[in-house]
């Protein structure tokens, strides 16, 4: 719910890095647009923007989770839902402190509820812990699910009730006419529609002049590993705060990752940023496999300075609108983003409130 951009944001990630600890990386270059970015962000680390944002945030996020659980209901979709909730754990007494008065803080602005553990407490709640922890949190209201799993599930029940899913299609532009899109223009034809909706990601800035608006969206690229599932393996979503590392169990696997990566739209694996997710879990958990089971994955999170994502219309047309910018959070605010762009499109009164997602915002 947090946004990266919280009061003393700018001062950890520099501290951390000289540390050697940093789960934030910049690819030094010069880039202007990433200037701006990072100025932008600066100025939203303070506690009168992270609480806007946590709002907003949490308003998508509270509402994806009921519609999640209407929806994998009503279609059968098989994606490894659980509901037992997530648990975040503390290396250091400091982190632990710090993370003691933000709790503090979502907890009065939120409601948020959450059980504090330390010593044993911890590993009598979470074998799968090394001892010797500082200690952590466990917040049940929270649900995970396996993304891939969804997608194919959701895919499947999309086709039998008749929608086309159509990969692998480069859109080149979008045409108008007046104030009208009439046809996106993509490397094997055109494309005709009433309406159109570009949920494109980190890749949004680069679709600027068709949207007729400059989106402040820069990629920060995320890594994952996905290992055999070792036989103490945790019972939920574990997050490493002292290191950023997330550790998800999976019926037959346990995913680890995190880590945030400024390099452009740079798509290639970073040794060190892969051997980091590794290391850093093992310093939590007692047992992890050496070895992944599938292909290390990395990926490009559309990370907005103030942590919002821009949902709405766009100025080029009528019937165009953009649904980008999630930062970390796209699964888990896909679908109150989805019904709220429905509702536009339609004209149905809306669910949210969609100010804070402006796209001018």
């Amino acid at each position: 719910m947090a946004p990266l951009a919280e009061p003393g944001a700018v001062r950890h990630v520099v501290l951390s890095w000289l540390q050697g600890e940093t789960a934030v990386f910049i690819k030094p270059r010069l880039d202007l647009s990433l200037l701006t970015w990072l100025y932008q962000f600066a100025r939203h680390c303070t506690k009168r923007s992270m609480l806007d944002a946590c709002r907003a945030n949490h308003a998508l996020l509270n509402q994806s989770r009921h519609l999640y659980e209407e929806l994998i209901t009503r279609f059968d979709l098989a994606c490894e839902w659980h509901t037992g909730g997530n648990l975040q754990v503390f290396l250091k007494q400091k982190t632990l402190a710090a993370h003691d008065r933000k709790h503090a803080l979502m907890a009065k602005e939120f409601s948020l509820s959450g059980q504090r553990l330390e010593g044993d407490e911890l590993t009598d709640f979470e074998p799968a812990l090394r001892s010797g922890l500082a200690g952590g949190w466990y917040y049940p209201s929270d649900a995970h699910l396996r993304p891939d799993r969804l997608l194919q599930s959701w895919r499947d029940s999309l086709n039998e009730r008749g929608a086309t899913i159509v990969e692998h299609l480069e859109v080149t532009g979008l045409a108008t006419s007046g104030s009208t899109a009439t046809h996106v223009i993509t490397r094997s034809g055109d494309v005709a529609a009433d309406h159109f909706v570009f949920t494109t990601g980190a890749l949004t800035p680069k679709f600027s002049s068709q949207l007729g608006c400059r989106l402040p969206i820069q990629p920060g690229k995320g890594y994952s590993l996905t290992m055999r599932r070792p036989e103490l393996c945790p019972a939920l979503p574990v997050h490493f705060v002292d290191h950023n590392v997330v550790a998800t169990p999976m019926d037959t696997a346990l995913r680890i990752g995190s880590i945030m990566e400024f390099a452009g739209y740079d798509d290639r694996p970073n040794p060190d940023r892969l051997q980091a997710l590794k290391s850093g879990a093992r310093q939590y958990l007692q047992k992890l496999e050496e070895d992944p089971t599938e292909a290390p994955w990395c990926g490009w999170r559309p990370m907005t300075p103030n942590g919002l994502p821009r949902i709405g219309p766009c100025p080029i047309a009528n019937n165009v609108y953009v649904a980008a910018g999630h930062n970390m959070l796209g699964m888990s605010m896909a679908p109150a983003t989805g019904q709220l762009i429905a509702q536009m499109i339609d004209r149905r009164p809306l669910t949210l409130d969609p100010r804070p997602y402006a796209i001018n915002g």
